[in-house]
């Protein structure tokens, strides 16, 4: 597992599943909007078109503000999502480019709660058998991490 990061938004792929998104719910939004204001006219029946809209207006303010009021709240959860989708993505790509230019890599490592781990793990499993078949691909431990023995004083 590698340290957490701060940065939540890490690439243009969470934007564009945050405009997915929000498209998709104000397309919602608009549906029944409509649907309950046509219904509202076919049940009330013929009558002056604007007082019966400022009537449904009224009935029905207080759900389209909570609506309204929730949608924040599931772009963030979208967002964060995405990231755990998207963080171990952009550091498989790190690993892969840095494999390319010919550079020895770590096993990879994904923060707790990140998605793909079988990604992870049959990424690190092909990183080991080209390193049994000879291929140095993989950093030596102590090249990598701190030691964590004490020098006798």
């Amino acid at each position: 597992m590698s340290e957490g990061r701060k940065k939540v938004w890490i690439h243009g792929y969470q934007t564009r599943i945050l405009l997915r998104i929000s498209c998709y719910w104000l397309i919602y939004l608009v549906a029944i909007w409509n649907l309950l204001f046509v219904w509202r006219l076919l049940v009330e029946g013929p009558g002056n078109l604007v007082d019966q809209y400022l009537r449904f207006l009224r009935d029905y303010s207080a759900p389209l503000i909570l609506f309204l009021a929730l949608m924040p709240l599931a772009a963030w959860d979208a967002v964060k999502f995405a990231h755990r989708v998207v963080g171990p993505l952009v550091r498989v790509r790190h690993t892969l480019r840095e494999l390319s230019d010919g550079k020895p890599v770590r096993p990879l490592r994904f923060r707790d709660g990140d998605y793909l781990g079988e990604l992870r793990d049959d990424f690190n499993g092909m990183l080991e058998a080209l390193q049994r078949r000879g291929v140095p691909v993989l950093k030596p431990a102590e090249a990598d991490e701190p030691s964590t023995e004490r020098k006798p004083a």
